[in-house]
């Protein structure tokens, strides 16, 4: 009978270290909310990016107009185009 009493405490103490249905869904559903943050996250991340992008754009073509303006040889073109 000593047997009987030691299975039942090593089954007693499997069970404690056993996940339950509940536990597991509970930590399902904690991962699938990090992962709704992540997206979120990125999606902020998206835009950003391309308001950055659409920026540099304008910055590129306001220093290539300010070049071109500004460049000897293109000021005495305008001026032989326009008399």
């Amino acid at each position: 009978m000593a047997f009987f009493g030691i299975s039942t405490q090593l089954y007693n103490e499997l069970r404690a270290e056993l996940a339950t249905k509940e536990f597991v869904r509970a930590e399902i559903n904690g991962v699938r909310a990090e992962i709704t943050e992540v997206r979120a996250e990125i999606s902020e991340v998206r835009a950003e990016v391309k308001q950055n992008s659409l920026l540099l754009k304008i910055l590129i073509g306001i220093a290539v107009f300010g070049l071109t303006l500004f460049n000897p040889a293109f000021v005495k073109l305008v001026e032989m185009v326009i008399k």
